[in-house]
């Protein structure tokens, strides 16, 4: 083959070999290489001077900035940013109506939690009130006295249907961690319980109803200590009055 025949090509090899040449010369020149030995020698030779340009240039690290920089566009890299929070005027005064209206919901419910215990007690001082006035009219109840050192009142004692009174006047206030018990005692000096109370603060006086589990004609007085909160089982506190009845 004539050399003015490999000039064409022999002007692409250059090019081929660094990858520069065009899609169009690329399949042309190609298409020759498979058949021209010469010029398939002369790409060899681009080639490895290629190479060895490569090589006799010595590598270097990049700069911190560069590496940076390049690492920020990696697939891996591309993290989602964090939404921003803008506290706007009108942002802050929704927050500030949610808090008022948390806080008066919970108002609210405390409010209406202390008129529900405060409606509790006026209606079991009601129950109490007319229980007396009917122990007091029927004629089988007795009527006693308590007379102590530190209070005064009434023990109404109803055996034929098994109820029991107090009525004290000026019984002293106690603390938190302690609370009155009433004990009935039978014939043998044994105490029951029958029931814990705490006097009545806006009162002068309280009065208490009980309504023994057993009869009453199994027992012979009644008496009240003062006792832990809770009660006990036996008493352990303080003797306030003692009634025989």
């Amino acid at each position: 083959m004539a050399r003015d025949e490999h000039l064409p090509h022999l002007e692409n090899i250059p090019a081929y070999a660094i990858g520069a040449l065009d899609a169009e010369d690329v399949a042309a020149l190609e298409a020759h290489l498979k058949t021209c030995a010469s010029c398939r020698t002369e790409l060899a030779g681009y080639r490895a001077l290629n190479d060895s340009l490569l090589m006799a240039v010595p590598p270097r690290q990049p700069s911190a900035a560069l590496r940076k920089r390049l690492q920020s566009r990696l697939p891996g890299a591309q993290r989602t940013a964090r939404p921003q929070w803008s506290w706007s005027f009108s942002r802050m005064a929704v927050g500030a109506s949610l808090i008022l209206l948390l806080v008066m919901n919970v108002y609210s419910i405390l409010q209406m939690r202390a008129l529900q215990l405060e409606q509790t007690r006026l209606n079991r001082q009601i129950r109490t009130g007319q229980t007396v006035m009917s122990m007091l009219s029927y004629p089988a109840t007795e009527r006693l006295s308590i007379n102590s050192d530190k209070v005064v009142g009434s023990l109404l004692v109803d055996k034929e249907r098994d109820i029991v009174a107090l009525i004290v006047w000026n019984m002293p206030q106690l603390s938190e961690n302690e609370t009155y018990q009433i004990w009935l005692i039978d014939p043998q000096g044994d105490r029951v319980s029958a029931g814990v109370f705490s006097p009545e603060s806006d009162q002068a006086y309280t009065t208490q109803v009980v309504y023994p589990k057993q009869s009453l004609v199994d027992f012979t007085g009644v008496g009240v200590t003062v006792e832990p909160a809770g009660g006990s089982e036996k008493p352990t506190g303080e003797r306030l009055f003692k009634v025989d009845f």
